[in-house]
């Protein structure tokens, strides 16, 4: 209820209650009852604002990713083009979490637009509680995207070029992932990109023509 009470904007008021300290056992379980708190936390917050879980958790993975990916850039710098099983362990992990943070981004910000139908007021919410840009972000992911799916296609044929001039495989496997990573990631974010304008518009066309009823009333 205070989350709710929260999400809502709703004003709380402490009234002290006088009571007897309760003999006994309490009948709380920590294991079963706070699961149970935690449960209904998220949910509620999946209910009014799910951007801030679930694009929060995929920022962590783009961090996380971006920290692979940067050594393992460092690394092919530096002359290396070996793996042993921690490195190729590395290279899954980041794969994963680079896309999974993409995904859980996006349904996040997607989501608000649809919560925003369903309360029939404007996405205010976000990520840290209140926008950040002017603009808000998931405005540009089509350009991102776009941006994105070029330079994975350049990648692609700069080393297919490479490859026909003599490259082996083990100097070229980091672009070649590169590549395919900028490419898949870029269609998610021009997909994103259109979800959220068609349930933008949805959302806008309910607000309008509840204000047009007002007036004409």
């Amino acid at each position: 209820m205070s989350t709710r009470a929260i999400y809502e904007g709703l004003r709380t008021v402490e009234v002290p209650i006088p009571y007897e300290e309760r003999a006994g056992d309490s009948k709380l379980h920590v294991v079963r009852d706070g699961t149970r708190f935690l449960q209904s936390i998220i949910w509620t917050s999946l209910a009014y604002n799910p951007s801030r879980l679930l694009a929060g958790h995929g920022l962590l993975c783009w961090i996380a990713a971006v920290g692979i990916a940067t050594v393992l850039v460092a690394t092919r710098l530096r002359g290396i083009a070996y793996l042993g099983p921690f490195g190729v362990a590395s290279v899954f992990v980041a794969v994963v979490l680079g896309i999974a943070g993409v995904d859980l981004f996006g349904l996040g910000t997607a989501f608000n637009y649809m919560v925003s139908l369903f309360h029939r007021r404007p996405v205010r919410q976000g990520l840290f509680g209140h926008p950040l840009f002017r603009v808000p972000l998931d405005r540009h992911f089509w350009w991102m995207g776009l941006l994105l799916t070029v330079a994975g296609v350049a990648l692609g044929l700069a080393s297919l070029s490479l490859g026909l001039n003599g490259w082996p495989i083990e100097r070229l496997w980091l672009y070649l992932l590169a590549g395919v990573m900028c490419i898949l990631v870029g269609l998610q974010l021009v997909l994103f990109w259109v979800i959220m304008r068609v349930l933008g518009e949805l959302s806008q066309r309910e607000i309008r023509t509840a204000a047009d009823l007002r007036v004409t009333a």
